[in-house]
């Protein structure tokens, strides 16, 4: 029987993952790898799917050759960048992800996720920068807004951090508990001994 063609297997490899179907699709690529000379997309979807089964190491992997193969693909930065975040190999995961924003500036989730390696780098304004742009290019989007009340309250613009937290309250009232937790944080954030007036002023807090 004639060997599969490679724009087969990875059609078909696309389709395994969108089904969320990783044990064959894994099979599809792998059957790829030992019938073809290595092709970007199937290292990609290999890469995604170590990310899946929790093994980053092996996505950092993959995903390293996919963009050998094919550089500046942005979907693959962003595996990259998370794989490399994974591992906290934070300048790794920052060059992948800001180079993905690069290419990509109105990728609201390249954004999004260089704003968690600024943070995590205790660059806070970089962060902060990275969330408002984010939210800039999807306003309604809950963990960004959580997430921008975080780092405004780390900087000590707490304020400005209620008002965040306030968004995302209103667009979803399940993000309650973790803003509660955050605010709750020694040195950082305010004590409200009712959470129902904390409920209250979250609702009321202006846009």
């Amino acid at each position: 029987m004639a060997t599969p063609h490679i724009a087969d297997l990875v059609t078909l490899a696309v389709r395994l993952v969108n089904a969320n179907q990783p044990q064959r699709a894994r099979i599809v690529c792998e059957q790829a790898v030992a019938a073809w000379p290595p092709h970007p997309a199937v290292h990609q979807l290999l890469a995604v799917l170590d990310m899946q089964a929790g093994q980053p190491a092996g996505a950092l992997s993959h995903a390293a050759l996919s963009l050998k193969l094919r550089p500046d693909h942005v979907p693959t930065l962003l595996v990259l960048g998370d794989a490399a975040l994974a591992q906290r190999d934070l300048p790794a995961a920052s060059k992948a992800l800001e180079r993905a924003v690069a290419l990509a500036p109105e990728n609201a989730d390249a954004c999004f996720k260089v704003s968690l390696v600024r943070q995590d780098l205790r660059d806070l304004d970089g962060a902060i920068a990275a969330l408002e742009r984010a939210i800039a290019l999807q306003p309604e989007r809950v963990d960004a807004l959580v997430n921008l009340g975080i780092v405004l309250q780390e900087a000590g613009r707490i304020d400005d951090a209620l008002r965040a937290y306030g968004r995302a309250y209103r667009l979803r009232a399940q993000t309650f508990g973790r803003i509660a937790h955050a605010l709750a944080t020694p040195g950082a954030g305010r004590l409200w001994l009712n959470l129902d007036d904390l409920r209250a002023e979250l609702a009321a807090t202006p846009a």
